[in-house]
C-alpha cells in the first residue's frame, strides 16, 4: 500500500492549542465514564493509548498488536526513554517515544494487573478486551473523545481521525527542527514523502 496522495497529505492534525485542549478534557471525559461503569475502563485504555500514539507518530496498524515484551527503555541524554519494536510497512523498526511516555504504558499495565490480580503475561496484548483478545480498533472510542472535547473537526471542516495523531507528531517535531532524515527513520517513511506532505511545517 502506498502512502496517501499528495491532494490528501494534509490531513487534519491538531494546532498545540487544540492538544492542549484535548488533553485537558480528555481527563473529564474518563472521569465521567467511570461513573458509567464498564465505560471507564475503555476510556481509560483510549486516554493512554491516544497518548501514546501522538508522542511516537506510529500507526494505527503498528500498534494494534505490541506486547508487553515489544516495549523496553533506552538512555537518552535527556534521561530514560521508552521505546517499542514495531512490525510496518518497511518491516520492523524501533521507535521512541517522546519523554514521559512510559506513564502512559504503565497505566495501561496497572488497569490490565488490576484485572488479573496478577502481573500480566510479557507476551499478552497491551491493547486488549477483559478476555485479552486484542482490540481491533479504537475508533468509536476517540470519536466520542474528540465529540465531547468540541474537536471532531478541523478549521476546514475536516473529519479528524486517529491518524490526525501521526501528522500532529510529525508537525510537532518538524517545527522543533528535528532532522527529517530521522524522523523519517522514526515514523518508517522517507525524506521525500516528509518534505512533500509537511514541507510547509520546514523552517529554513
Amino acid at each position: 500500500m502506498n502512502e496517501p496522495s499528495h491532494d490528501k497529505s494534509r490531513r487534519p492534525s491538531f494546532t498545540l492549542t487544540e492538544w492542549r485542549k484535548l488533553t485537558r478534557l480528555m481527563r473529564e471525559w474518563v472521569k465521567e465514564g467511570q461513573s458509567w461503569g464498564g465505560v471507564g475502563r475503555d476510556r481509560l485504555l483510549i486516554q493512554n493509548y491516544v497518548l501514546l500514539l501522538a508522542n511516537c507518530g506510529a500507526r494505527i496498524g503498528e500498534f494494534r498488536f505490541l506486547a508487553y515484551h515489544d516495549f523496553s527503555t533506552v538512555q537518552a541524554d535527556d534521561g530514560p526513554r521508552l521505546v517499542a519494536v514495531v512490525d510496518g510497512k518497511t518491516g520492523k523498526r524501533q521507535i521512541v517515544f517522546q519523554k514521559g511516555s512510559e506513564e502512559y504504558l504503565k497505566r495501561i499495565y496497572d488497569i490490565r494487573k488490576q484485572e488479573l490480580n496478577n502481573d500480566p503475561p510479557l507476551d499478552s496484548y497491551v491493547f486488549c478486551h477483559k478476555d485479552a483478545k486484542p482490540i481491533g480498533s479504537m475508533k468509536k472510542g476517540f470519536e466520542s473523545l474528540l465529540d465531547f472535547t468540541g474537536l471532531r473537526k478541523d478549521a476546514q471542516k475536516r473529519n479528524r481521525t486517529l491518524y490526525s495523531l501521526r501528522h500532529f507528531y510529525a508537525t510537532m517535531r518538524l517545527s522543533e527542527e528535528v532532522s527529517p532524515y530521522l524522523l523519517a527513520q522514526q515514523m518508517g517513511t522517507s525524506v521525500e514523502m516528509l518534505e512533500r506532505f509537511y514541507g510547509h511545517v520546514v523552517t529554513a
